[in-house]
């Protein structure tokens, strides 16, 4: 099989796991529980208003669930990089290579709203980006061009890097509306010293 057929199987597999977790925060939303709200009262008890069982299952398979789904991501990364390797030299890939001048970080997630585009697409608090789909440190000057690449990218996926732990994780975000405020569900700041 070769690498775009491999990468479209993956893409399809992502959607699936993607349905999946949609499905299951729908299940939490319905017992009025997060991923991280008790479910046992002051007294030790578990509570009556929601079906302890079913949620417990859910947070269970939704943790699984998105680790597969990074998973999926990395793979997805390494199988479009090898398509590019092979297609280069013959046919002019399609979207320009991003060439960064550093891997310094300009903006940072200061906060993640759970189930939202950003969530569901990888960013986690505190995650250093160095890359917003053509926007590095080198060619940033406000947030306003962090907002239009949102904009503009509205049902498409953004390839993004970050700083996660002192190593880069490539993400891909899809920003979109959501049953929350803006397109991504995400609290992103620029760095200390960036030009804003």
């Amino acid at each position: 099989m070769d690498h775009h057929s491999k990468a479209k199987q993956l893409l399809q597999q992502r959607d699936e796991i993607d349905e999946k977790i949609k499905e299951l925060m729908l299940v939490l939303e319905t017992n009025n529980s997060t991923m991280d709200s008790p479910l046992i009262d002051s007294e030790g008890y578990p509570l009556n208003t929601i079906d302890v069982y079913t949620v417990r299952h859910a947070r269970h398979d939704l943790i699984c669930l998105r680790n597969d789904r990074t998973e999926l991501t990395e793979k997805i990364v390494a199988e479009m990089e090898g398509e590019k390797k092979e297609s280069s030299g013959s046919v002019a890939s399609e979207e320009k290579p991003v060439h960064r001048t550093s891997n310094t970080p300009f903006v940072k997630i200061s906060s993640v709203v759970e189930a939202s585009p950003a969530d569901v697409g990888g960013f986690r608090k505190e995650d250093l980006i160095i890359q917003y789909g053509n926007l590095h440190h080198g060619n940033f000057s406000d947030m306003q061009q962090v907002s239009q690449i949102t904009k503009e990218y509205e049902g498409k996926i953004i390839r993004v890097t970050v700083i996660r732990d002192n190593r880069p994780v490539r993400l891909e975000i899809r920003p979109a509306k959501w049953s929350g405020p803006g397109l991504l569900g995400c609290n992103i700041v620029p760095m200390a010293g960036a030009n804003v």
